[in-house]
């Protein structure tokens, strides 16, 4: 009797132990496989993290999906000068994609780190944006004057499950230093 409870015991012991690894193993692969799966294929170069960062690999990729990380369509606002500049002043051209529809992209104009003029753009509906140069002109010329400007708007919404809302992006910063005739 005792030697019958004791393979009784010893076989549970199997089972449960059995049945603890298949649910960690489970666990483990199940994590959050729709998002992980965005990343297979060649998807993890047309995405970022939350932190706007794209993914240097394929299993980075695949790890922060599964981990529950927000996964997004990369989004990107590029702020470029324009090839003729003012004397005094600064003009630029704004574009971007993968930003959320009908939001804005801001683009403050500064002089020597003060706004001067703000332009705003609506978002298209396929998430670009892009519009005329937008210019500042000082007068009269004073040489040394700094001039900058930097887009921010935000991306579209996660493609992760559940969906999270798009995060700010933020441009390059175009600088330019005035220079009289």
């Amino acid at each position: 009797m005792l030697k019958k409870s004791v393979i009784a015991l010893a076989l549970l012991a199997t089972l449960v132990s059995a049945l603890v690894l298949a649910a960690g193993a489970l666990a483990a692969n199940g994590g959050n496989s729709a998002n992980a799966k965005l990343c297979q294929k060649g998807g993890w170069l047309t995405l970022m993290d939350s932190s706007t960062t794209a993914f240097p690999s394929e299993g980075e990729c695949v790890s922060y999906g599964a981990h529950g990380g927000a996964i997004y369509a990369i989004a990107s606002i590029e702020v470029a000068p324009c090839a003729n500049q003012p004397f005094d002043g600064i003009c630029v051209s704004t574009s971007g994609f993968g930003l959320k529809p009908t939001t804005v992209v801001t683009i403050p104009l500064l002089k020597n780190g003060s706004p001067v003029l703000t332009d705003i753009l609506i978002v298209q509906a396929d998430g670009t944006v892009g519009a005329p140069p937008i210019s500042f002109f000082e007068f009269p010329c004073v040489a040394g004057n700094v001039y900058s400007a930097t887009g921010s708007g935000t991306s579209a919404d996660s493609l992760s499950t559940p969906t999270v809302p798009g995060i700010t992006i933020t441009s390059n910063t175009v600088t330019r230093t005035s220079a009289c005739p």
